[in-house]
């Protein structure tokens, strides 16, 4: 019977914390449900911290793309100064550019 109800409150929290519901709602529901107090604040933790990790998850292949195009950026910056000894300008358009393309590509992101 602990199991069961156990999980029919990750379940109907999970399915609150989707539809957009506070921690207050869910944690009232799951008192109405049946589930104890500690039980209660529990789902919510859990869920909480898995919202955290769900939401690193999906930054993570930004920072990567992002590091690859700044590095790009600064290998096209050292290729051109050695290509083109005299112009300072150059290498540093090609690496704030980099910087610029990976930031852009964040916005888009959002």
């Amino acid at each position: 019977m602990d199991e069961e109800i156990k999980n029919k409150a990750y379940l109907e929290a999970s399915r609150l914390k989707n539809a957009g519901y506070d921690n207050e709602v869910i944690y009232a529901r799951l008192e109405k449900m049946g589930a104890s107090e500690e039980l209660a604040k529990r789902v919510i933790f859990n869920l909480s911290v898995q919202k955290v990790i769900d939401t690193d998850k999906q930054e993570q292949p930004f920072y990567y793309l992002a590091i690859f195009k700044i590095g790009i950026g600064i290998f096209l910056a050292i290729l051109s100064a050695f290509i083109f000894p005299g112009q300072i300008y150059l290498p540093i358009g090609l690496i704030f550019s980099g910087i610029i393309y990976a930031y852009s590509s964040k916005k888009r992101m959002i």
